[in-house]
């Protein structure tokens, strides 16, 4: 059995729903949106955030491939600056 990617355990929790996905996470992301990111098995990293915002699905599991440790501590630097 496949284990669901981030963007498929998101989905599901919209009854399988990509336009009420699509609403919940707004910002401008559009049905199409989402259905590219089910098609492409990972969200873009800049709307990682917001689809986990949505969802409470964590980011890495969203967007996997990205240095999230790194960006955190960009975030982190850039904030004590």
């Amino acid at each position: 059995m496949q284990t669901q990617s981030g963007i498929e355990q998101a989905l599901s929790l919209f009854d399988n729903s990509p336009t009420k996905l699509a609403a919940a996470i707004g910002n401008g992301v559009l049905r199409q949106h989402v259905e590219h990111w089910v098609k492409a098995q990972k969200v873009p990293a800049e709307k990682a955030p917001d689809v986990m915002v949505a969802t409470g699905i964590p980011i890495d599991r969203l967007c996997p491939g990205t240095n999230w440790d790194a960006v955190r501590k960009m975030r982190k630097q850039a904030k004590a600056a």
